[in-house]
């Protein structure tokens, strides 16, 4: 008996740029006069790259660390990133008592414009581009995007184009870095640094939000955030194709750095060694990234 062929739910391109089929032809353009309030947060990463962790981060230190107000507000936000179907929508009518916290793997020139002059604040969470590769393929792979995610070889490939999904790495990336890094409302931290000086970040962050914690504070933020806490809860119903319905996935899976080990092949290595240092010749973002601990 021939197995069942698999359904894949595609990209939807939308001015060029591949967007999950959860985005609406029109979301991109409605996003960039979406209207920023002084205390909106915005946590913005390339896919795969801490974006929920980072997210918690901010959801902790806005509510102090305290596990009630947290779940409160975990309850009262939608879920998933900003751009997904009419998620924009509910945060228009999302309470003014506290702020927003939104996140998105929006590009530069989607971003709302009010973001650009100072309005509202903006986390932005940078990873070494072979773990986001790892991580990227075994989140999208199960969840059947397109036939040539399926196999880490192919998807190595269309990992480096710009025509992946959410756009290449570098492309995503160093605008936002080489543009937006000395902007006051803006905050660059790395997943690496977030790893290796946990309690350093929450403080850096809590700061950056004006939100200045006591050292208890501080310490539940960490212990609520640690990578064991947020796995034990973290998870996502995810729409496949009509025919085969909804599927829980784990939103997170190692959190460790240096995983790319795990599948990058010599060759694999030594080609995106050679595209890195070509792509980030000159930036200022490269003393920033490490590749293992």
């Amino acid at each position: 008996m021939a197995d069942t062929p698999k359904t894949f739910l595609g990209v939807n391109v939308i001015n060029g740029f591949a967007w999950s089929p959860q985005v609406l032809d029109d979301t991109p353009e409605k996003l960039q006069s979406f209207e920023i309030r002084e205390d909106d947060v915005f946590v913005l990463t390339y896919p795969k790259a801490g974006t929920n962790w980072a997210r918690e981060l901010v959801r902790n230190i806005v509510c102090d660390g305290n596990k009630e107000k947290v779940k409160e507000d975990y309850e009262s936000n939608p879920p998933g990133q900003l751009e997904f179907v009419d998620n924009w929508k509910k945060y228009d009518n999302f309470l003014r008592e506290k702020p927003r916290i939104m996140m998105s793997h929006e590009p530069v020139d989607v971003l709302p414009r009010q973001i650009f002059e100072g309005k509202g604040r903006v986390l932005f969470v940078m990873r070494n581009p072979k773990d986001s590769a790892v991580s990227f393929w075994n989140f999208i792979k199960d969840r059947q995007f397109l036939e040539e995610y399926e196999k880490w070889d192919t998807f190595f490939e269309a990992y480096l184009r710009s025509d992946m999904l959410n756009g290449n790495w570098f492309d995503y990336n160093l605008p936002y870095y080489e543009q937006h890094r000395n902007k006051k409302n803006f905050l660059f931290l790395t997943y690496e640094e977030m790893k290796l000086d946990h309690k350093g970040c929450v403080i850096r962050i809590s700061d950056f939000l004006s939100r200045p914690l006591s050292e208890e504070q501080v310490d539940k933020v960490v212990q609520n955030t640690s990578f064991s806490s947020m796995k034990a809860k973290n998870s996502i119903s995810f729409q496949l194709k009509e025919e085969i319905g909804k599927k829980t996935f784990p939103l997170l899976r190692k959190g460790i750095v240096g995983d790319w080990k795990t599948r990058f092949t010599v060759a694999q290595n030594e080609r995106f060694d050679a595209i890195y240092n070509q792509r980030m010749e000159g930036s200022a973002l490269a003393k920033r990234i490490i590749f293992e601990t």
